[in-house]
């Protein structure tokens, strides 16, 4: 966290996770361009809670391959990340408390997300998830998806395709 001199991170090869094993790893590495890969497929309440959080020089996302949630597990992951442009896959279907809150707020270049959650019951899963993020862009979600795309707070100038 705050190291402003890092361009690139550590191999991060854990696949399960534990509650807040990675909280703010990289908060304020405002240097870094480079993510590690994020394979964990298990994750744990507030895992990767504002891991990259003011990360402005993040310009690719990791994969986040896991499609079971946890509380908290992505909040504020890439908020502030200025120079993200897409979002990486978001392949769960169901979310859980808080997990994508404020997960992109602040990410002024982010114009493509791909989520394909059928469920958004979670209390506060999407509470400012993409609060900031470009006036114009594309949403894509899921064909089985039967809640309103306005619900999920994205901005009225992107455009929405389901697949």
């Amino acid at each position: 966290s705050g190291c402003t001199s890092l361009t690139t991170a550590p191999e991060l090869p854990a696949t399960t996770l534990a509650p807040g094993c990675y909280l703010s790893m990289f908060f304020g590495c405002t240097n870094l361009t480079t993510a590690p890969e994020l394979p964990a497929t298990t994750l744990a309440n507030s895992c990767y809670s504002s891991m990259f959080s003011g990360c402005t020089s993040l310009t690719t996302a990791p994969e986040l391959p896991a499609t079971t949630l946890a509380t908290e597990c992505y909040s504020s992951m890439f908020s502030g990340c200025t120079s993200l442009t897409t979002a990486p896959k978001l392949p769960a279907t169901t979310l859980a408390n808080s997990c994508y809150s404020s997960m992109f707020s602040g990410c002024t270049s982010l114009n493509y997300i791909k989520m394909l959650a059928t469920d958004i019951s979670a209390s506060s899963c999407l509470s400012s998830w993409v609060y900031g993020v470009s006036d114009k862009g594309t949403f894509v979600k899921s064909r089985s998806a039967t809640w309103d795309v306005r619900a999920s707070g994205v901005p009225e100038g992107w455009t929405v395709i389901t697949e």
